[in-house]
């Protein structure tokens, strides 16, 4: 990924806006816990994978296995103590992380109360290259993807097992003529049979 090799010549540390990532990712509100640990563990992975440090920050009441200010598989998480104080707190974050921090927030109040202050990329931009690397949150990219569709790739131009079976067991009744029905090929049509 091209755009975060960048950042690996200097010492950089992303300060991510959980909030507005999970609003661009379709989770608009309040999150339950379990997305927002999904969405955590997305972000370690991304983090291990690209070689960054990285900093999520949510708002409200700290998570239980995600608390405040301590390491979450390799990622820092601190909390805003509510939405309203959650642009100042990003921007203060951000600064007290030094020079090389870059926000990465859609928050506009944010943006705004940074000025040209702090390096920042936009949420979009950087959803880029973390849904480049595959989409592991469980509950929405399943309902997005639909229930017909199969995760695995060897499947889908395979046709169904029973339109198979009926082809291949009509094409052998015209193939052969038909022969005396004894008792062994009254078990062998029971029986499906491999050449």
């Amino acid at each position: 990924m091209g755009l975060f090799n960048l950042f690996k010549a200097s010492k950089t540390v992303l300060v991510v806006d959980g909030v507005s990532l999970n609003d661009a990712l379709g989770m608009k509100g309040k999150v339950p816990p379990r997305n927002q640990l999904q969405l955590l563990r997305r972000l370690a992975r991304f983090s291990q994978r690209e070689k960054l440090d990285m900093v999520v920050v949510l708002t409200g009441s700290p998570l239980n296995k995600a608390p405040a200010g301590k390491k979450f598989e390799e990622i820092s998480v601190i909390y805003s103590k509510s939405p309203e104080m959650h642009a100042k707190f990003l921007v203060k974050t951000t600064r007290a992380r030094g020079a090389g921090a870059v926000l990465i927030s859609g928050n506009a109040a944010a943006e705004k109360i940074a000025g040209g202050s702090l390096k920042l990329m936009r949420v979009s931009t950087f959803r880029k290259a973390f849904d480049f690397g595959g989409s592991d949150l469980e509950g929405s990219d399943r309902s997005e993807r639909g229930s017909g569709e199969r995760k695995s790739g060897n499947n889908r131009n395979r046709p169904p097992r029973r339109r198979q079976q009926q082809k291949t067991s009509g094409e052998n009744k015209q193939d052969h003529p038909p022969k005396e029905n004894s008792e062994a090929d009254a078990i062998n049509e029971l029986i499906d049979l491999v050449d």
